[in-house]
């Protein structure tokens, strides 16, 4: 379950209310983290690694700085993307999937509806980027594609479902950095239509949600291709 709690001008939604990683925030109002690698440090995002007294976390500090009126307008009508993904893994986990990484901690400094800076606090896998293995094999593809399925089952979308987002751990495979988007059926047979691109994983789902993903892809390239002629005559 998540509460909502204030701190200094961040409101912060926290997973069980669990005080541990209250602390961990309030350190890092602090500047009192213990960091022991950066996964990710550019103008807007910066990613590490941080270590407590429960072990490892990873935090993220994401400070958007582009398409401000386009994310002001979206957050008014399409709602908090991260409190949606707080929310989504929370439920998904209760509901008994293991595989997703946990999300702990969300704080946000707000305006109304429309956060210009965030700070989370997400779960540590130990593991291997499928990235880093010389291949895959069928063993491998065949537990992504059932956890895939598994997770579309309950209503959540990876969203980007290259190597990078799956970790070979001790229990398994894990599916890291999900989507806090709406789980419809366009965006789920997207996640599947990538995975067959990038993990060599056959789609053999081709509904509805299929056709219109690869019209609307088709039509993009048409589109394209006229732009191109179009600038080519001038």
């Amino acid at each position: 379950m998540i509460y909502k709690t204030k701190t200094k001008d961040f409101v912060v939604y926290v997973k069980d209310n669990d005080a541990f990683f209250k602390g961990i925030f309030n350190d890092f109002l602090q500047y009192r983290l213990n960091i022991l690698k950066v996964f990710r440090s550019i103008e807007d995002t910066k990613v590490v690694l941080i270590d407590t007294p429960r072990g490892k976390y990873v935090l993220k500090v994401f400070a958007p700085k582009d398409k401000k009126f386009e994310r002001v307008a979206k957050s008014f009508v399409k709602g908090d993307y991260y409190y949606t993904l707080l929310k989504q893994t929370d439920r998904v986990i209760s509901e008994g999937l293991r595989f997703p990484n946990d999300f702990y901690l969300l704080a946000e400094r707000k305006i109304f509806n429309y956060a210009s800076l965030f700070v989370m606090i997400i779960e540590y896998v130990e593991g291997v980027e499928l990235g880093d293995l010389d291949e895959l094999n069928d063993d491998v593809r065949a537990e992504i594609a059932d956890k895939m399925q598994q997770l579309h089952q309950h209503n959540m979308i990876s969203g980007d479902p290259h190597k990078g987002n799956f970790i070979l751990s001790a229990d398994g495979i894990r599916i890291i950095d999900l989507s806090g988007k709406t789980p419809n059926a366009n965006r789920k047979a997207k996640d599947r239509i990538d995975m067959e691109r990038h993990l060599g994983i056959e789609n053999e789902l081709k509904d509805l949600g299929y056709y219109s993903v690869v019209y609307k892809k088709r039509m993009r390239l048409k589109i394209k291709r006229i732009k191109q002629r179009l600038k080519l005559s001038k």
